[in-house]
């Protein structure tokens, strides 16, 4: 809150340096200059009584500096944590929209395996289960993703983030077609296509249908979907589970 304001610091400092040699060289609670910055009218600058307006004016230039640092990585803090705050509503949705047991059991292997949720083994025999479900992982044993076929096309639906990782990043070719609900937690959607073939609007409508069912929005009416070629769809280094940037994207409503 205190940085939406930095600039005045600056202001008060240059127009400080600026008057220097006009204002008295003692201890006083203000000085009154034209504001260059505003057409020359006049502003009021409070001082610290306990020091000349030349040191106001040092301190003024330091905060202003120590703001604009901070502000910086404040900024970066936000954004980070916006995007564990996203990461575990995902996660939330997963658990919410779970049918099974096996589907739960992933989820927890997820949870585990994520640092935001500094999870901590209490026994030995967790700590091994870990170890053994990662490479479980790495070997996708667990990857079985929802399947459902219109008009000779398949549609792939990921089950939690992990599923949605491998779906998309591995198990998709990069002429398929990515789906995912605009702006809202879901389930990655993989159209399989033919080579060469121009896969007909209403395909790729029923897919949509899929993207939103499998969605937070599955109540909801009018809603945006976008989709792509796979090959416009990547998962940046070290991001979270189920997390990809695209590109290239159409947008249709549902």
């Amino acid at each position: 809150k205190e940085c939406e304001n930095i600039d005045k610091y600056r202001i008060y400092g240059e127009l400080i340096t600026a008057n220097l040699y006009k204002i008295p060289n003692k201890n006083i609670s203000s000085i009154t200059v034209e504001n260059y910055y505003d057409n020359n009218n006049l502003i009021t600058i409070p001082l610290d009584i306990r020091y000349l307006p030349s040191y106001n004016c040092k301190l003024f230039f330091k905060k202003y500096s120590k703001l604009k640092n901070a502000s910086e990585i404040v900024s970066m803090q936000k954004k980070s944590t916006l995007n564990d705050i996203n990461y575990i509503e995902s996660v939330l949705f997963e658990i919410e929209n779970s049918s099974s047991l096996d589907e739960l059991k992933i989820i927890q292997d997820e949870i585990i395996d994520s640092d935001i949720f500094n999870f901590k083994p209490h026994n030995k025999d967790v700590t091994k289960k870990k170890k053994k479900t990662i490479k479980n992982n790495n070997i996708h044993l667990s990857f079985n993703p929802l399947k459902f076929v219109f008009d000779n096309y398949t549609i792939y639906v990921g089950r939690n983030n992990k599923e949605n990782d491998y779906l998309t990043t591995k198990f998709a070719s990069k002429d398929d077609i990515w789906l995912h609900t605009k702006d809202t937690h879901g389930s990655h959607v993989i159209l399989k296509t033919f080579p060469n073939e121009v896969v007909p609007n209403e395909v790729i409508m029923e897919a949509a249908k899929y993207a939103v069912l499998h969605s937070k929005a599955k109540n909801s009416s009018n809603v945006p979907v976008d989709y792509c070629l796979v090959r416009y769809v990547k998962k940046p280094k070290n991001s979270k589970p189920g997390f990809v940037i695209y590109k290239n994207n159409k947008t249709l409503f549902i």
